[in-house]
């Protein structure tokens, strides 16, 4: 096997995790961007918002795919199945130039995967709690989905009947 390939391999590698790392830290950003949107109630910029994730998420997915082709390659070099190729074994066996590259890359991924995860879960949390909000808007806008009874049993009118609320928008606004 040539050193130099695997070298260059390895560097491009590098280059590429570098770039996914900085799309996950920009995803990090554009997530807390939304949760601060949740958390204000500023419904008119959480489509936007999340956008802007699903934006940063497709090219992340880019990104993974030339990862797998680069790990495929260099598998392919050093003659053993691309899922051994992780992370942690390019920390261990990256020549040593490369190892503390690899190594800051786990850890920092690492780091990132934990921040993307609890992030996502307090917007699921805030969105399910907004979404509830909206539904009981519109519920109390869109008034009872049966009018109230105005008759007792026998077919008299009641005296304590209640007005029925508007049950169309434009009457409430």
């Amino acid at each position: 096997m040539d050193g130099k390939l695997h070298l260059r391999c390895l560097g491009r590698l590098a280059d590429v995790l570098w770039y996914e790392r900085r799309l996950m830290e920009f995803l990090l950003f554009k997530l807390v961007a939304a949760n601060l949107m949740l958390e204000a109630d500023e419904q008119r910029f959480i489509g936007p918002a999340l956008a802007e994730v699903e934006r940063v998420i497709a090219e992340i997915r880019s990104t993974e795919e030339e990862r797998a082709e680069l790990i495929a390659e260099l598998a392919e070099l050093e003659g053993t199945d691309p899922a051994a190729i992780t992370l942690a074994h390019l920390a261990l066996e990256a020549p040593e130039e490369l190892r503390s590259v690899f190594e800051d890359h786990r850890a920092r991924f690492l780091e990132l995967t934990g921040e993307i995860e609890a992030v996502t879960r307090e917007n699921r949390r805030l969105a399910t709690l907004g979404l509830g909000g909206i539904r009981a808007t519109f519920g109390m806008l869109e008034g009872p989905t049966t009018a109230p009874t105005r008759y007792d049993a026998a077919g008299r009118p009641r005296e304590d009947r209640l007005p029925v609320p508007p049950a169309r928008i434009d009457e409430v606004l």
